[in-house]
């Protein structure tokens, strides 16, 4: 064997179909030992996927009609199932070959500390669970964070903080030795999938597991000595799958495991918790939201419904708010405080609030070349959205584009978290203003909705909209019915129109009427209406005076 070859490649000898020899190169490179792969059939790891050379058999048999041997593409699987793209050099004769590999890539390993990562126990995870004969408590999954990992680089420097994840990890290995796979995820973030290969029982590899658990609290509180005398003491949040739980794949598996690193994470030091079911399935679920949210909007899979707004005078059909209404294949319905929610929290609102604002631009100008005369059409639009820069440019070439009227557009302005960017928010509900679109503030009275706000923007505002909180127990309480009262005092003063949202009952109508409230809406009214009925709706354009005054 060529001594430059042996060193540089991964290489194995094959006799009559079993590995006969191999090199350090291909143990190191693959992960495998020597009792692992000597003996074994090639074929149970190695594909061929050169169009000419459909299999081994083929790549043995052109190898021996060729001196000098063939090249073929080809995927390897490591110890750790994970497929690596290769090329194979084969050469020999007679049952006898000789086998180089190449690794063209392999996305499987850390680089800082050398662990593998993510994919590689993912590959390993759902191989494992696969297999009939792995048992609920065959398998624990491990997960732990470093907690407050970013003040190391911060106070340090980057390198001293991959230092430490490079020590931390070959403390890891050592701890584990051969009893389960350890990976490094991403940050701090380290994951050990343990397999139950000596068959304990399920008490004594519960056991075994919350032994390595408490292993890894003791180790947390050891200072890891780096270079320059930096001495590092970091707690971890451990999280540990649920023993005895039928996983349907790995990334359930992971998910569980997470929810629980989530709830250790609540403490100031080292804790481990096991994961339930019923704590996962909240997370499971966001998980799905967050992965198909993007594809939702841009597919118009979400539903936008229309519900009617009245004059509480005459019962007049004033105005249309429309509504987002998600109907999840798998998950069923998915209410709009859980997905606008998320589209906040991953950054998805400005493209969200865009779509809504473009499709309902677009039903306006369908509705009215259809003959029918719409009511002004409110849309929602969060405070996030409506401070960033490029709003007005966007809904200014949106109008242009679908020739929507904007006397027939409102924007309603959700708050939803603190307000920042006061300045820039001002300008933009101003430079709305100018385009001819009329503003409401929604959900007023609650959360975070500021006085001082709405005295900066009076100007520009057109309606305020009472929270629905505030209308449940109107006639219930004093308070509340006081409350009401003087925001609907304070909409005088200010001169704008004051829209009681919620109203579900003729008494709770008549109390907001009696208080002087202009408009309402709720299911009293009407619930959301598909496009179709709100559409019937227009076009009878009744008024509701008759039905509220009975």
């Amino acid at each position: 064997m060529n001594n430059a070859e042996n060193l540089l490649l991964p290489i194995i000898t094959i006799e009559n179909g079993l590995v006969k020899t191999c090199n350090e190169l291909f143990l190191e490179q693959f992960g495998y030992t020597e009792l692992e792969i000597i003996g074994s059939q090639l074929q149970d790891i190695l594909s061929i996927e050169d169009h000419d050379l459909s299999s081994l058999e083929s790549l043995y048999a052109n190898a021996s009609l060729n001196n000098s041997g063939v090249i073929s593409a080809a995927s390897l699987k490591n110890k750790h199932h994970f497929v690596l793209p290769v090329k194979v050099h084969c050469q020999g004769d007679a049952g006898t070959f000789r086998l180089c590999f190449r690794v063209l890539t392999n996305k499987s390993i850390d680089p800082i500390t050398n662990l593998p990562n993510g994919w590689a126990i993912s590959a390993k995870g759902n191989y494992l669970l696969s297999q009939p004969e792995t048992t609920p408590f065959d398998l624990a999954l491990i997960i732990f964070r470093v907690d407050n990992f970013s003040t190391l680089n911060f106070r340090h420097s980057y390198q001293a903080g991959d230092d430490y994840l490079a020590i931390l990890g070959k403390k890891l290995q050592k701890i584990v030795r051969n009893n389960g796979l350890v990976v490094r995820y991403s940050n701090a973030k380290f994951g050990i999938l343990l397999d139950n290969h000596q068959q304990l029982s399920a008490a004594a590899f519960r056991k075994h597991t919350t032994e390595l658990c408490q292993t890894l609290c003791d180790l947390s509180a050891i200072p890891i000595e780096l270079s320059n005398n930096i001495k590092v003491q970091k707690s971890f949040s451990i999280g540990v799958s649920e023993l005895g739980e039928v996983y349907k794949s790995y990334f359930s598996m992971e998910v569980a495991t997470e929810t629980a690193m989530q709830r250790a994470g609540k403490y100031s030091s080292s804790k481990y918790f096991y994961a339930t079911t019923l704590a996962t399935d909240s997370l499971l679920f966001n998980k799905i939201v967050i992965d198909e949210l993007p594809e939702a909007i841009e597919q118009h899979q979400i539903d936008i419904h229309y519900q009617p707004q009245y004059d509480l005078n005459n019962g007049e059909l004033v105005a249309l708010e429309a509504l987002s209404r998600w109907h999840h294949r798998e998950l069923g319905r998915i209410t709009p405080d859980v997905f606008v929610s998320i589209a906040e929290d991953i950054g998805l609102n400005f493209e969200f609030d865009l779509s809504v604002f473009t499709r309902v631009c677009s039903q306006i100008v369908a509705w009215t070349e259809q003959g029918l005369n719409p009511p002004p059409i409110s849309i929602n639009i969060s405070f996030k959205t409506m401070v960033m820069t490029t709003f007005i440019s966007r809904i200014a070439q949106i109008i242009e584009q679908t020739n929507c009227p904007t006397a027939l557009i409102e924007i309603e302005v959700t708050e939803t978290t603190s307000v920042k960017n006061i300045k820039v928010l001002i300008e933009n509900v101003i430079k709305v203003k100018q385009l001819g679109i009329a503003i409401a503030v929604d959900d007023f009275g609650s959360g975070y909705s500021s006085l001082s706000l709405i005295r900066s923007l009076h100007l520009s505002l057109d309606k305020l909209k009472l929270d629905r909180t505030l209308i449940e127990n109107i006639c219930n309480t004093t308070v509340d019915r006081e409350f009401v009262r003087q925001i609907i005092s304070l909409g005088e003063v200010l001169n704008v129109q004051v829209l009681a949202e919620g109203i579900e009952d003729a008494q709770q109508y008549q109390l907001l009427q009696q208080l002087g409230c202009d408009l309402g809406q709720g299911y009293f009214f009407d619930r959301a209406l598909s496009k179709e009925h709100a559409e019937q709706l227009i076009s009878e354009k009744l008024p509701q005076s008759q039905v509220l005054l009975n």
